[in-house]
């Protein structure tokens, strides 16, 4: 799986919240379950976009989590 794609898994998890499709716990734990998808290459590039991936995934986490 290509960065790009989980970014598009991001950006539609986002819509499903916004639009109350999904719950905030559901939310967070589909985020979650991004971080621990395989599929971007080991080389110093695939971890550089790899740790880019985690801070988007963990700022939106906490974006969540301060949600009412």
């Amino acid at each position: 799986m290509t960065p790009q794609q989980l970014n598009n898994y991001i950006i539609e998890y986002n819509k499903a919240l916004e639009n109350g499709e999904i719950t905030k716990e559901e939310y967070v734990e589909l985020l979650k379950g991004i971080n621990i998808m395989e599929g971007i290459a080991d080389d110093a590039e695939g971890l550089a976009l790899k740790e880019q991936l985690n801070v988007m995934i963990n700022a939106a986490i906490s974006a969540a989590s301060l949600m009412a």
